[in-house]
């Protein structure tokens, strides 16, 4: 013990041991009262700056730690603490307070202890909610739709002769139109003329298989 701190700690101690005066009689009194005779009043304002400056970003119970650490440089009353610890929680952390009749508000230590329950259940709660599956993107039907509705208008016109019976009709010899013998496409008698395309698709097969 140095000089300096004998002189202080010998006058309580005897006082102590004597019980004469009103000397602290607990740890944190005497702590308290070492603090007063020895604490930086620099290092009393930075830690006054940096609680006022802090704020939840982590659980409730990391919180409450840093908060804690930074109580044990400075000696503020209990109010104080409590209406600067309640202006550094997260906000959703806030919003389930002002929900809970039940957490007092002149007890620091309950205070912690509440809002760390709290906390931990709003965490679990978030993890175990199912996740919501992304909508799955519309496979695009237009060239199907577009195609069967083709098909099905061709399908329709009495004068519509499919691909495949088109060429059963060529390789017999057989109008492609009526499918009789005994004429083309173009001396068809049986109700239709030929457009010039469907004249040249069929002169075309025609030769191709000659």
């Amino acid at each position: 013990m140095t000089d300096k701190a004998a002189d202080w700690a010998l006058p309580l101690i005897g006082a102590i041991i004597k019980g004469k005066g009103n000397p602290p009689n607990t740890i944190p009194a005497l702590t308290a009262k070492f603090k007063e005779a020895f604490a930086d009043p620099d290092a009393k304002r930075a830690a006054a700056r940096k609680i006022a400056a802090l704020t939840q970003t982590t659980t409730t119970s990391e919180y409450v730690t840093e908060f804690r650490n930074l109580m044990a440089e400075l000696d503020w009353n209990t109010e104080a603490y409590i209406a600067q610890f309640t202006r550094g929680l997260h906000w959703k952390v806030k919003e389930l307070l002002s929900t809970k009749d039940n957490v007092p508000n002149d007890d620091l230590e309950a205070i912690f202890a509440a809002l760390v329950r709290i906390d931990n259940t709003r965490r679990e709660n978030e993890e175990n909610r199912p996740k919501k599956t992304p909508a799955k993107t519309p496979v695009a039907t237009t060239t199907s739709t577009s195609t069967t509705t083709t098909r099905v208008r061709l399908s329709e016109d009495p004068n519509y002769v499919t691909p495949e019976e088109r060429d059963r009709r060529c390789a017999s010899g057989l109008c492609v139109k009526c499918g009789q013998k005994g004429h083309g496409i173009k001396q068809c008698p049986n109700g239709w003329k030929a457009t010039i395309k469907e004249v040249a698709k069929v002169a075309e097969d025609e030769s191709g298989k000659e």
